[in-house]
């Protein structure tokens, strides 16, 4: 049996040739609507014990039940710990972890609004798994197959390895940083892929990802200013990620951006540094209205937007919470505009005005 690690890894068999990734999904892909994730097999799901590996403990990941987001969290800091000490990193138990993103994504998007979310306890960990979610989300709607899926998430999910070199205090200061400091950030993927090919060989197609993840298409990029077809795509949607989590969740001294205002900013000023197809995957899964952000409806009621309409991108699911006099429902309801054509957006609700 094919195990899950192995099609990560690029390995499906004893004598396979390790694939090095590629620039564009296959034919296939592209026309592929995602179907199941490949799953652990037998073998990784034994009883749990007080010595259960957390990539056991996620062999259920697409349950409801389990905070892929802290999990995330919580696997990120530990190989943080890891590169700060020069210890060997282990990413095995990230796969799991990707795994449960995808499939997570498949079932709703609470795991996007949380991304989008202004919630943020620790900006360099908590920026990594937002650009994974959304990277995911992206790679959903350019059809990526479920290993691609997997194989992007993962990749988001360790992109700014390079980052845990830099000094904790840099990393906690949110004011402007100096020009040395900003060099420093420029070598970051270079290292965070010297980190890969030293301590991960068995993810050989990782340490180009991570390499590519701040270039640009146009060359603005870093650190190497490489252009267009020399970048392979999973970095370019990993770089359109993390600009967005850079515009809703800003690392230094700048305006947190809605969601709706991050994707505009990123669309209007950044539309020669990404392919087009990928920009129309990114409005078609965030849309106009991004889950996570608070409308006003014709109605005069107040809600944040729950789930989108592919379809329909301008009528998304809305929960309703503040009613037609401004009072805070005690049961919100949602309110799907598809289904109610009488009732639409009116405008983008200000945050700072909404009842407590």
């Amino acid at each position: 049996m094919v195990r899950l690690s192995d099609l990560i890894r690029g390995v499906t068999g004893k004598n396979a040739p390790q694939e090095t990734g590629r620039k564009e999904p296959s034919a296939d892909a592209q026309g592929q609507e995602a179907g199941a994730s490949p799953t652990l097999d037998a073998e990784s799901s034994r009883p749990e014990s007080a010595d259960t590996s957390q990539s056991e403990r996620l062999s259920r990941a697409g349950q409801p039940d389990i905070d892929l987001y802290g999990l995330a969290e919580a696997e990120l800091t530990r190989i943080g710990g890891a590169v700060r000490q020069g210890e060997s990193l282990r990413l095995d138990d990230l796969v799991p972890i990707a795994t449960g993103i995808v499939e997570a994504l498949k079932e709703s998007d609470h795991l996007l609004a949380r991304a989008l979310s202004r919630q943020n306890r620790l900006p360099l960990i908590a920026s990594m798994v937002n650009v994974a979610i959304v990277s995911t989300k992206i790679g959903m709607g350019l059809g990526y197959s479920p290993d691609e899926l997997v194989r992007l998430a993962l990749a988001a999910l360790i992109h700014d390895v390079g980052m845990f070199r830099l000094p904790e205090s840099q990393l906690d200061d949110t004011g402007r940083w100096s020009a040395e400091q900003v060099e420093a950030v420029r070598g970051c993927p270079m290292m965070g892929a010297e980190l890969l090919k030293e301590h991960a060989p068995e993810y050989p197609w990782l340490p180009e990802i991570v390499a590519q993840a701040h270039e640009r298409g146009n060359g603005t990029g870093y650190p190497q200013g490489l252009h267009g077809e020399q970048l392979h795509e999973l970095a370019q949607i990993i770089g359109v990620a993390d600009v967005m989590d850079a515009l809703l969740h800003p690392r230094v001294s700048g305006k947190a951006r809605l969601p709706h205002e991050a994707v505009r900013i990123l669309v209007a000023e950044e539309k020669t540094a990404f392919p087009d197809r990928i920009f129309r995957s990114l409005l078609q899964e965030l849309s106009l209205y991004p889950v996570g952000t608070w409308v006003k409806l014709t109605s005069g009621e107040l809600g944040e937007v729950v789930r989108l309409n592919r379809r329909y991108p301008l009528r998304p699911v809305v929960k309703v919470m503040i009613d037609q006099n401004g009072h805070r429902l005690q049961s919100p309801r949602e309110l799907d505009l598809c289904r109610n054509p009488l009732v639409h957006v009116k405008e983008i609700a200000d945050t700072a005005l909404i009842p407590v």
